[in-house]
């Protein structure tokens, strides 16, 4: 609801949050990488720079993952049929998606080499 009160607004964003849980293997899955990802930054202790650089990186994947939620269910009640073009609007964010998945592991793998060579 537009111009809604700040509190009204938090309800709906916590609204939408549980439905991606409730309703979203993807986002779920992305929950469990992003525990997996703090334990991983638990254990190897890095300087504060990267604990940023992650974290970022985790929140950026899962708000992706959410507008990639919505561009789903928006393009199904358009059109609930195969369509050339809703098949591109998905796949492109999806990919959207992978494209942060693959970054961040990449920058796991960084951060691990780093480790392993003692330059923290």
């Amino acid at each position: 609801m537009k111009n809604a009160p700040l509190w009204r607004r938090a309800l709906y964003a916590s609204r939408g949050l549980r439905s991606a849980l409730r309703n979203e293997a993807s986002f779920r899955a992305e929950i469990m990488a992003v525990v997996l990802g703090l334990l991983f930054l638990a254990w190897l202790q890095p300087p504060l720079i990267w604990w940023a650089l992650v974290l970022v990186l985790m929140a950026l994947i899962l708000a992706v993952e959410l507008l990639n939620s919505a561009v789903e269910a928006l393009a199904d009640l358009v059109e609930p049929d195969f369509h050339p073009l809703i098949a591109r609007a998905k796949d492109s964010a999806a990919a959207a998606v992978l494209v942060l998945s693959l970054t961040s592991v990449a920058v796991a793998a960084m951060l691990l080499w780093r480790h392993l060579q003692g330059a923290g």
